[in-house]
């Protein structure tokens, strides 16, 4: 079948008149190719990813159509696979979406290469970090090491991308005093299991400096964007200090993003219950509430959150929901370890939806963004940039 022919089909699926024969070409269609398949799949809500595309959209088919005849009538000028290929990738998740793997690389070798002029391929970061010891030793952390550390009776098993600690009853006070730190850089992420059994995610140019072993109450200290699952404790409070806020749990699993290029420090409740305190004030969060602290002196607000989108981080993906593009690029800029300059009074006004798989390259984000928003991405001197192409 030509272009032609799988355009009316996909209309016909869509607006929800395809007769049996009809469906029966299409499914044919999808056999031929894994590229064909990711697409249906992503239309039926049949992907990995497909009951959270589900829940992030709960799309109206007829209401999806009309955004792709918008569209298409924007871009005629475009080939008819890469108009295909929208209508794939908007059909599932309307338009500015972003969908991972196979698809996403299809598409983006497709496009005028013209548009984005990126010299460079920027590849995405990978698990790795440093580990200070209370000695001031450090240690490198990545997939391949795999090694065992004792530091005052508390053994340090590093297996790749995660450690853990285990205090013996001999450690005592002089491991409560002792601390560690791990420091993730940009273009990384790490992953840790405290001695009390709390883990912890750690994602682009983050920290955690917490003691060997804990004392009366569980502490440590943060900064960047960090995701916790507390180990239960109800008589040792598990506290965590991140830039002047404070926030006091028992079990519970939370994010907390306190980056200093962000204005807000955001702290999202997944499970459990988690008492915030800054500057006075405190509050209370139940789970899918999210507390923020107004860095410029606008105090604790709470409300509703997108729990995926503050999450999903640590499981390979960025979920936004009508986000900024500059907020969007501020999270490339730290995972890619990039400098992306968005300082274009185009970018203005510029939200997105959707999701990014994290372990693409830039450059196929940067195309995906270039076909969905009409944003251009050049690079100049090592700095990319990014700006809103003019009509």
């Amino acid at each position: 079948m030509d272009n032609d022919q799988i355009d009316k089909l996909l209309h016909s699926y869509i607006s929800g008149t395809i007769t049996p024969q009809e469906s029966r070409q299409l499914e044919a269609w999808g056999d031929e190719s894994e590229e064909n398949r990711q697409i249906l799949d992503l239309i039926e809500g049949h992907s990995d990813l497909g009951s959270e595309l589900s829940r992030m959209y709960r799309y109206d088919k007829e209401q999806v159509w009309r955004k792709v005849c918008e569209e298409d009538r924007r871009y005629m000028r475009r080939s008819r696979l890469v108009r295909l290929l929208r209508i794939g990738a908007a059909a599932a998740v309307l338009a500015g979406m972003l969908v991972s793997g196979a698809l996403l690389y299809q598409a983006g070798e497709r496009l005028d290469p013209n548009r984005n002029r990126l010299l460079t391929t920027v590849e995405p970061g990978a698990r790795r970090a440093v580990l200070e010891l209370s000695s001031g030793e450090q240690v490198f952390l990545a997939d391949s090491v795999r090694t065992e550390l004792s530091e005052r009776n508390v053994r340090i098993e590093i297996n790749g991308d995660e450690i853990a600690y285990t205090a013996s009853e001999k450690s005592g006070k002089q491991a409560e005093e002792a601390y560690n730190t791990i420091r993730v850089p940009l273009g990384g992420e790490y992953s840790l299991t405290l001695g009390d059994g709390t883990r912890a995610w750690l994602n682009a140019g983050s920290s955690i400096t917490y003691p060997l072993r804990f004392g009366s109450r569980r502490c440590v200290t943060v900064t960047g964007e960090v995701f916790f699952e507390v180990a239960p404790d109800s008589r040792h409070p598990f506290v965590v200090s991140v830039s002047g806020v404070e926030l006091t749990v028992l079990g519970t699993s939370f994010n907390v993003m306190a980056y200093e290029d962000e204005p807000c420090i955001e702290t999202t409740l997944v499970t459990g219950s988690l008492r915030v305190a800054a500057e006075g004030e405190e509050t209370l969060l139940s789970p899918g509430l999210q507390a923020g602290f107004d860095k410029s002196g606008g105090g604790l607000t709470v409300r509703k959150a997108d729990v995926e989108a503050c999450t999903m981080w640590r499981r390979g993906l960025l979920v936004f929901y009508d986000e900024p593009l500059r907020s969007i690029c501020r999270k490339l800029e730290r995972w890619y370890g990039v400098r992306i300059d968005t300082s274009s009074p185009t970018l203005d006004g510029v939200l997105y939806t959707g999701m990014i798989k994290r372990h693409a390259t830039l450059n196929t984000i940067a195309d995906l963004m270039n076909l969905t928003n009409d944003v251009v991405f050049t690079e100049d001197g090592g700095v990319i940039r990014v700006v809103r192409k003019s009509e």
